[in-house]
């Protein structure tokens, strides 16, 4: 098969932070002359960015680098590169034996590399900045992740994170709002804040974080909403809670992992907060903003966990009105503190915990979603018969149900009135 040899196609596995860098990645790329193609489009080169933050991850990664191989091994492909987390995990010497046939790896510290090793590769020729071409978004053009630090300090006993990412640089705030302008410019009206901790905004900076300050600073660029995502919980205090509050274009909605609530398994996890501040925050939050959309995440079958933590864990969901909850099976990760911890609780038992836990959510949330019947409420519009309210982050959450869709544009703003409730999501119609 004749491939094109400046076409690539771009596969972006794990989450939203991975998925900037592959934006970041498609416009550096386009700007050393490649062009990004679909998959399958006879392009000469693919570039898969990774995701290795749980075996699971590792998995996918490896499946889709095996899929990739014999794809270049049936002609399909001449030039395979590999980024991200997956070779900041593993060592490189280790990965090329793995998979030889992969024709560059680098980390998440290397990837602006990657136009220069590709223009070497390909072109045979160092890399020569091409001319100026169009911004290329891989989401819709009305909604922006806008990465605001990188890397982590926290280590949480469970995680990779911070081997993987670095320690933690907050990018200035000039830089953020001067990005945001741009995106504006493309038609953004919704910016949601990512990093593996936003809270930490600023440490590196100014000697303590500054998320707060930052919120405030975004809110004067001309976008609808801002939404939070990514809070770590130990770092959220009145402040935080007090600007959310007063500042319209930030929405009621926090995405806050707590991942348990136990405290004993809390201080196994190092997640620097117990029980009482948790229930602490909550309340303040659902005082100070009763219509509060929260988001979290739990992992279960941490390490020493009992039947008795999980009913802790919801007596507490169903004391405090989170709108979103995700729950996870804890994954053993050789390279982190917890791998090391006896009491481990079995596969079989993990996965009917999560079935309770999310059982019981989805009862709740049934009353919840209940409660919002009759209320009008302002509608983002992304198509195919359904959009999103301030409640619902993209991609993650549950989505809301149109009627009588046709009419409308994508990435525009509507008035709707909710009329129903279809499992997770909700029914609207136009007001």
């Amino acid at each position: 098969m004749t491939t094109q040899s400046s076409s690539f196609s771009f596969i972006s596995l794990g989450c939203a932070r991975t998925l900037v860098d592959s934006e970041n990645i498609v416009n550096s790329l386009h700007g050393a002359g490649f062009e990004l193609v679909e998959e399958g489009s006879q392009e000469s080169i693919t570039v898969l960015n990774t995701c290795s933050f749980i075996q699971a991850a590792i998995d996918e990664t490896e499946s889709n680098i095996r899929h990739l191989i014999n794809k270049k091994k049936m002609g399909e492909l001449q030039y395979l590169a590999v980024v991200g987390c997956y070779p900041s995990r593993f060592k490189k010497p280790d990965l090329e034996a793995k998979f030889p046939e992969v024709d560059i790896w680098l980390t998440t510290q290397e990837e602006g590399q990657l136009k220069n090793q590709l223009s070497e590769l390909v072109f045979k020729r160092k890399f020569a900045p091409s001319k100026q071409v169009k911004y290329t978004k891989l989401t819709p053009s009305h909604y922006t992740y806008l990465k605001i630090s990188e890397g982590c300090d926290n280590w949480c006993a469970f995680c990779t994170i911070p081997k993987i990412r670095g320690t933690h640089t907050s990018r200035s705030t000039e830089d953020l709002i001067a990005e945001t302008k741009q995106h504006i410019a493309l038609g953004t009206k919704e910016l949601l804040l990512v990093a593996e901790d936003t809270t930490a905004w600023g440490d590196d900076i100014y000697g303590e974080p500054r998320f707060h300050e930052l919120l405030t600073a975004l809110s004067d660029c001309d976008v609808e909403w801002i939404r939070p995502m990514y809070i770590f919980p130990s770092r959220v205090d009145s402040t935080l809670i007090q600007t959310m509050k007063n500042t319209p274009r930030i929405t009621p909605y926090i995405d806050m992992p707590i991942q348990h609530v136990n405290s004993e398994l809390l201080a196994s996890m190092n997640r620097r907060h117990d029980k009482a501040f948790l229930e602490k925050i909550m309340d303040e939050m659902v005082q100070e903003i009763p219509d509060i959309a929260v988001r979290t995440t739990f992992i279960i079958g941490y390490p020493g966990e009992t039947e008795e933590h999980v009913d802790e864990l919801i007596e507490f969901i169903e004391k405090y009105p989170f709108t979103h909850i995700g729950c996870f099976g804890y994954s053993e990760e050789k390279e982190t503190r917890a791998a090391r911890l006896e009491d481990k609780v079995p596969e079989n038992v993990i996965r009917e915990r999560i079935q309770r836990v999310m059982s019981r959510q989805f009862e709740l949330l049934q009353e919840r979603h209940k409660a919002r019947i009759g209320k009008q409420y302002r509608y983002l519009y992304e198509g195919n018969g359904y959009g999103r309210t301030v409640y619902e982050a993209p991609e993650v959450d549950g989505i809301v149900r149109v009627e009588d869709s046709d009419t409308l544009e994508p990435g525009q703003f509507y008035d709707v009135e909710i009329t129903g409730v279809d499992g997770y999501d909700l029914t609207c119609k136009l007001v």
